[in-house]
């Protein structure tokens, strides 16, 4: 046995295929049927109006003139049913033997329509009269009421299947739409949007269950995702207090390029648990976004960033546009770990003496720039590129840092773009998102 197609379209398509075939083998019949009724009725009232005709007139004048019509056949009899007049003379049957009553009759008999009733003779006497006609060979009348009723009824047959399947198409395309919200609705869900569902209210019924289906199993994965969150959070917090020790531990040690080998490695380890922990933040808190001042968040980064960059032997300075920048969507949390991130970084892939200068633009944009070796990036791969500056094989940590500001402008609706400042060195700038929230 054949299977349906497993498309929706395909289905819909053999449905109206099979009731087209339907309609086709269906209509035909009842139309046989109609046109039986209508010429019935047609003809009896022609051969009721032809007796009427025939009859007109006096009985007492004598019995009524029969006038020959073709295929018309007419018959008089008295009550005793004898054949009074009879045209034309020889009958093709027995006339007499026909029913009749006290009421006028129409009735079929073998390829004749027959109409019976009673009339009265001269001299008060009573009789019956027969008008008939050979249905096989009917007057034009009859063919030109039949061939406007078929072309009428044609009309109305393909009237009837252009809005099937009309309706069709509508109900075809409203459903295949609301597939395609579905599909919208599921491409929008990502590591930025571990929130996003499919919107149940706008599917069809028959769907539900997938629909149910999937939103339950993406909301065991958010909790998976976010329970991973928290332990890699927790566990980043465990390990600072451990390397703390180390640190006030090497720093009894006598100097010795050990001591500074081994201090560096600390320092690089502090490093990435920050940044294990900035990734924490993100995943704990960009349900929250709002609408935020962009300046403001920059300048405290910059503010709290003062120590290390001068401790480097950097210097870092703020520039932010004539009139306040418009504000822009995000949370103030993670965008200033967005802007901390990007000076460390500039701070630790350039050489002393380098300036970095962080900016605000009036459409909300932040920048960071430095005079540094500059910024490269590897694109083959741009679900998991590495950006890695132009005088090292790759930055520390393969780029954690700048996947950890990717991810935070990702969260808020915006964008990281890199190139070159006007000194040669890395720009990136954090394009955010004006839209006010709804």
């Amino acid at each position: 046995m054949r299977r349906l197609p497993r498309s929706l379209f395909g289905k819909l398509l053999l449905g109206q295929i099979v009731i087209v075939v339907v309609i086709a083998v269906a209509l035909p019949l009842l139309l046989s049927r109609m046109l039986n009724d209508t010429a019935d009725a047609f003809v009896a009232a022609r051969l009721e109006h032809e007796a009427n005709t025939f009859l007109n007139g006096s009985m007492a004048d004598g019995p009524p003139v029969l006038r020959d019509r073709g295929n018309r056949f007419f018959a008089l009899f008295d009550g005793g049913g004898t054949v009074l007049i009879a045209r034309p003379q020889v009958l093709p049957f027995d006339l007499a033997d026909l029913p009749h009553g006290a009421k006028q009759t129409f009735a079929t008999w073998g390829r004749y329509d027959l109409l019976t009733r009673p009339v009265k003779l001269s001299g008060g006497r009573s009789g019956w009269m027969v008008v008939a006609q050979d249905r096989t060979h009917p007057e034009e009348i009859v063919d030109d009421i039949v061939r406007s009723f078929l072309r009428r009824f044609a009309w109305v047959i393909a009237a009837a299947l252009l809005g099937s399947l009309l309706l069709s198409f509508i109900v075809l395309r409203h459903v295949t739409g609301m597939f395609r919200d579905a599909a919208t609705d599921a491409d929008a869900i990502g590591l930025s949007r571990l929130d996003g569902r499919i919107d149940e209210a706008r599917m069809p019924s028959e769907a539900m269950p997938l629909v149910h289906a999937t939103n339950r199993a993406l909301d065991r994965l958010e909790a998976g995702y976010r329970a991973q969150g928290d332990f890699v959070g927790n566990v980043a917090h465990e390990l600072r207090t451990p390397l703390a020790l180390i640190s006030l531990r090497l720093e009894q040690l006598p100097v010795s390029p050990e001591r500074e080998q081994i201090g560096r490695s600390v320092d690089q380890a502090n490093h990435v648990i920050r940044q294990l922990i900035d990734l924490a933040a993100i995943d704990r808190l960009h349900p929250q976004l709002g609408m935020v001042d962009p300046a403001a968040v920059a300048r405290e980064a910059v503010e709290g960033m003062v120590p290390i960059v001068y401790r480097s032997g950097h210097s870092i300075a703020f520039e932010e546009p004539e009139q306040p920048p418009c504000r822009v969507r995000g949370v103030a949390e993670l965008l200033s770990i967005a802007v901390t991130n990007l000076i460390d970084n500039a701070v630790r892939h350039t050489p002393a003496g380098s300036a970095i200068v962080v900016s605000a633009a009036a459409d909300g944009s932040l920048t960071v720039e430095d005079d540094g070796p500059g910024l490269a990036v590897d694109a083959r791969d741009p679900a998991a590129r590495r950006f890695r500056r132009g005088d090292t094989a790759r930055s520390d940590s393969a780029g954690l840092g700048f996947s950890i500001v990717e991810r935070i402008v990702g969260v808020c609706g915006g964008s990281l773009e890199t190139g070159r400042s006007a000194a040669g060195g890395a720009l990136l700038r954090l394009r955010l998102d004006p839209t006010p929230l709804a």
